[in-house]
């Protein structure tokens, strides 16, 4: 089984980033704000863990608040957002492969 640390929620927060700007250039505005919501949890239990050092919660709320505005970024800012988690994801699947 797997745990559902801190990882494994960084790890789950790129495919649904993913999935915000794919509804957000799909122009299917209320799925991209469901994907919001969704992203916004996972980075609220990222930010419940203990193991999260005070740098690192600066860190997750930046992106927090890049999530908040998606739809408003700039495309360097998107960018950022769009990669931000995609080393978490890699690191996940080699733990758990």
């Amino acid at each position: 089984m797997i745990e559902k640390n801190s990882l494994f929620y960084m790890a789950n927060l790129y495919p649904e980033i993913g999935r915000l700007f794919s509804f957000l250039d799909s122009n299917k505005m209320e799925a991209a704000d469901n994907a919001k919501i969704r992203a916004l949890k996972i980075v609220d239990h990222i930010l419940s863990f203990k193991d999260i050092k005070p740098a690192g919660r600066e860190e997750w709320s930046v992106i927090k608040n890049f999530i908040l505005g998606y739809n408003k970024l700039d495309p360097f800012e998107r960018i950022i957002l769009e990669k931000y988690a995609e080393p978490f994801s890699y690191k996940f699947m080699l733990k758990y492969k």
